[in-house]
């Protein structure tokens, strides 16, 4: 990988990062992510790798859910959150907690207002 290639990644995880750690509301869909990477020229591929890489370090936890609804066929609802090192050797089961949170409420609220048929 290039240096140029190399600073882009790094560019790219500080950017999630940012943007995972920004609001109170810790863990994000991806498509929120994606979509404020965006106004800083970050791309699906740079994010992608940035993820990876940030999953691979520990500092990021990503959980893919399913809706068997097929109006979402094809929608990412991927959930990611930051790990809060503050939380010790509870930051991981806290991460999942606060994407089942995010999850949960989605869901229940998609599920209370949408009506296929």
């Amino acid at each position: 990988m290039t240096s140029e290639a190399n600073s882009n990644v790094a560019n790219a995880k500080d950017a999630v990062l940012s943007v995972l750690r920004s609001r109170s509301k810790k863990a994000r869909f991806m498509t929120e992510v994606a979509a404020s990477l965006r106004r800083s020229n970050i791309g699906k591929d740079e994010m992608e790798q940035a993820l990876t890489e940030l999953q691979a370090e520990g500092a990021v936890i990503v959980r893919d859910h399913f809706c068997a609804d097929p109006h979402l066929a094809g929608v990412d609802l991927r959930v990611a959150v930051s790990l809060d090192d503050a939380k010790g050797p509870d930051a991981q089961m806290a991460a999942l907690h606060e994407i089942d949170l995010v999850w949960n409420k989605w869901l229940g609220d998609y599920l209370a207002n949408h009506r296929c048929g």
